[in-house]
């Protein structure tokens, strides 16, 4: 059975590390701590061995006949991360979370079952589908020993790509001191997220381009005291380790000439990712799970928490390659260069193929949609950036903030009165970008993320269409959405 939440919001503190790297390299390793003490929390020492292995990519869990039907049982318990052994939240056992992978139609059911000793759920994040029942609702919270059944159909419509599912937990205040590393930040950042795709964009490649090896990379973070993975108090600024599908540096192979097609997400908690791969471009075809009309290249990929692209990567010249994330400034965390993976181009060389110029007509464009209603959100914090707010308050559970009509077209100007860049996550329905300060922005499909940048604006706009229901917005840095920057939102008929 489910518990529903009902009690008031707890808003966590949001404790930052000092600085500590100057954005020229990786980040070094924890000071040891003096006999008798804890740990501090910081980076993952690698064990004998790690890195440079082949990647390993996470279980996958198909549908079949039109139907997903899974368990997922939640633990924790040690698992193997760079060579250590470590304390951690998993999905059936394992620290790389199961990839879970449906068609557009099919019925997906998803039996939860907590064996944490606090409560958590499930957001199937992107996802087009009702926000209410036994779907995609955050407001279930299962609790410890329970389990919960989600069960929706996907839309035949469904867009084709890349999402991901996580806990989206919120304990009420009232029970804080009881489970106190149950927020949202503190289990995803643990281990509770992994990747999901909806097939079908493959088919809208061109034929040549039809079966070409595809890759699931799940980008996430963690940071270690005591044998364990931090779930309290996570300091997004401090060294950390970062991880490909749960290993460290793992080793990739392609062909010279050969065309590979990968599916990434950033499923970690708080912290941004700015990829690169010298020497070669990211073919873009999708962003958070919808397909681009027109595909680019481009040879860097942001990534803040929650976001995904769909992307083809040609090899190039045998060799070596490191995947890095760049320097990145968020405002107020520096988080520096590092080496992701190393991809490796050997083998048989492959007659190159010819990128796509369209992928999908599929997407309306909302400039030209009658207008029901224009809003200004405006994003703030206190100044110790402890309390984050939507329009001057902290997320109220009990509290409706927003109501929109079914069917209708809205424009919202989103101003960030922070010095933070801030993701903006909106549930069940997908935005389209229309400009950032000021500049206007080209159509090119939807999306579910849109970065906001320090002391600007965007304007973006949403069609209401499919689901009623409450649902929520919030910044998907899960460190401020904990801390007070969600609201929630009911849609009407």
């Amino acid at each position: 059975m489910a518990c529903l939440i009902a009690g008031a919001f707890a808003i966590a503190g949001l404790v930052l590390g000092a600085r500590h790297d100057d954005g020229l390299g990786a980040a070094t390793a924890a000071t040891p701590a003096p006999p008798g003490q804890s740990a501090p929390a910081g980076p993952l020492t690698p064990g004998r061995g790690a890195g440079e292995r082949p990647l390993r990519e996470p279980a996958v869990y198909a549908s079949r006949h039109g139907v997903l039907d899974v368990t997922l049982v939640v633990s924790e318990k040690r698992v193997t991360i760079a060579g250590r052994r470590i304390l951690a939240k998993v999905y059936n056992g394992s620290f790389a979370a199961p990839t879970l992978v449906v068609s557009p139609g099919d019925l997906v059911e998803v039996r939860l079952i907590d064996h944490l000793a606090e409560p958590t759920n499930l957001h199937f994040h992107g996802l087009e589908v009702s926000p209410g029942g036994h779907a995609d609702n955050i407001f279930v919270s299962v609790a410890p020993g329970h389990s919960f059944r989600y069960r929706f159909r996907l839309p035949r419509s469904a867009p084709t790509g890349t999402f991901w599912y996580h806990s989206h937990e919120m304990v009420p205040m009232s029970q804080m001191g009881r489970f106190p590393g149950a927020a949202s930040e503190e289990q995803v950042f643990d281990g509770l997220s992994g990747l999901l795709e909806v097939t079908g964009l493959e088919r809208d490649l061109p034929h040549r381009l039809r079966g070409i090896p595809q890759r699931y990379l799940a980008l996430r973070d963690v940071q270690v005291a005591d044998g364990a993975i931090v779930d309290s108090d996570i300091a997004s600024n401090a060294p950390t380790t970062r991880l490909v599908d749960g290993q460290l540096r793992p080793r990739l192979t392609i062909a010279p000439g050969q065309t590979q097609l990968w599916h990434i997400g950033n499923v970690g908690a708080d912290i941004f990712y700015r990829l690169s791969l010298p020497g070669h471009t990211f073919e873009v075809v999708a962003q958070d799970g919808h397909p681009v009309i027109h595909p680019r290249r481009v040879s860097t990929l942001l990534l803040p928490p929650g976001k995904r692209w769909d992307v083809l990567v040609r090899g190039g010249r045998r060799g070596t390659t490191p995947l890095k994330t760049l320097f990145y400034h968020e405002g107020d965390d520096n988080y520096p260069v590092t080496t992701l993976a190393t991809l490796a181009t050997t083998g048989r060389a492959v007659r190159p193929s010819a990128p796509p110029s369209v992928i999908s007509w599929a997407s309306v464009d909302l400039r030209r949609a009658r207008l029901a209603r224009r809003r200004v959100v405006v994003f703030s914090e206190n100044a110790a950036g402890t309390v984050f707010f939507i329009d001057g308050q902290s997320y109220d559970p009990s509290k409706i903030n927003f109501r929109a009509k079914l069917g209708t077209v809205e424009e919202w100007t989103i101003v960030n009165h922070t010095e933070e860049t801030h993701p903006f996550h909106m549930h069940t329905y997908p935005m389209q970008l229309i400009s950032v300060n000021g500049i206007p922005a080209s159509f090119d499909g939807y999306q579910d993320e849109i970065v906001l940048p320090p002391h600007g604006y965007v304007v973006m706009r949403v069609r209401f269409s499919g689901f009623t229901g409450e649902t929520v917005f919030h910044c998907h840095i899960l460190a401020h959405e904990d801390a007070g920057m969600m609201a929630n939102i009911l849609v009407t008929r």
